[in-house]
């Protein structure tokens, strides 16, 4: 910063205006002066302000005070949501393998939420890449009370347009069979891993994430919430297996509510796994499943994509 006035993170092709360290310098005031008056005046948004004012300081060489001195942060260091998340591939948590005591500088230290719609969006994402430790009042991870459910999506064996729309309907179809099993049971659906052409992918992609949480947000908790360093060993370590395929086989027949609630009712450990759901036949009726609840089911599912743009 001895040489510059501002240093932004790098979005994309342009400077991003979420981070940003700006040196108290006369020409980063009056960068500032002028994304005042470009905001103030149009309807332009502070990024393409920020870079507006700078290319405009850029062409006015002739400064009392000097030329704006513009840089941008460590690309390897300071990384945009899509150069982190998407370019890189990172769908979910996983160890870096540049992030070694001897290869520190290709360690990202920020990275901004961006290039996704919506702070229930952002808030999900970041849950879900184990970058969020706010607990809040309800424990929202270190409660050892609570119950919870979870399953599996098998991975499909081939892919086309065709059957990659068929293989979500039937994921999305196993999650509303879930969360009506965890209402009936009490008991918060902790999700899979959903699948996108041949890759795993997270809620945020086949989901509209606000529209869900609007509905069902303490319904449910992301992918990676047994991996977080808040939630309890108890819960870690609680999970039994009790797959209700072989259930189905049983009764030759659709499992009504009232046999789910005699076969697992009173399970006692923290984390019930029920396996495979998508081809569970659950007879889960509006008597026992309550009506309100069934109206969350029917107006949660919202489809979007990754980035959550309608």
């Amino acid at each position: 910063m001895q040489n510059v006035d501002v240093a932004a993170l790098l979005d994309a092709r342009v400077l991003n205006a979420g981070f940003i360290v700006v040196r108290p310098s006369p020409l980063s005031r009056q960068l500032y002066r002028n994304i005042r008056t470009l905001t103030s005046s149009r309807r332009i948004d502070d990024q393409r302000a920020l870079n507006k004012a700078v290319r405009i300081m850029k062409r006015r060489r002739k400064h009392k005070e000097g030329v704006l001195r513009v840089n941008v942060l460590d690309r390897n260091q300071f990384l945009s949501g899509v150069n982190y998340f998407e370019k890189s591939g990172r769908k979910f948590p996983k160890l870096l393998d540049v992030c070694k005591p001897w290869n520190k500088s290709k360690c990202p230290l920020v990275v901004h939420n961006n290039w996704i719609v919506g702070k229930r969006a952002k808030i999900y994402r970041f849950r879900e890449h184990l970058m969020w430790l706010y607990d809040g009042d309800d424990q929202y991870y270190s409660s050892e009370t609570r119950k919870y459910l979870t399953y599996t999506n098998a991975k499909p064996t081939t892919f086309s347009s065709l059957s990659h729309k068929n293989v979500t309907e039937h994921e999305l179809a196993a999650l509303r069979t879930a969360l009506a099993i965890g209402h009936l049971l009490n008991r918060v659906v902790i999700l899979p891993r959903f699948h996108c052409r041949n890759r795993e992918c997270p809620l945020n992609s086949v989901i509209h994430i606000k529209t869900f949480d609007a509905h069902l947000s303490s319904c449910y908790r992301e992918s990676s919430f047994l991996q977080h360093p808040k939630v309890p060993n108890s819960v870690k370590q609680g999970v039994t297996y009790q797959h209700i395929m072989n259930i189905n086989q049983t009764f030759n027949g659709p499992v009504s509510s009232a046999e789910i609630t005699r076969l697992f009712g009173k399970v006692s450990a923290n984390v019930l796994n029920l396996g495979n759901l998508q081809r569970i036949k659950a007879d889960l009726d509006d008597r026992s499943i309550d009506r309100e609840f069934n109206s969350k089911l029917q107006t949660a599912f919202r489809r979007a994509r990754y980035r959550q743009v309608r």
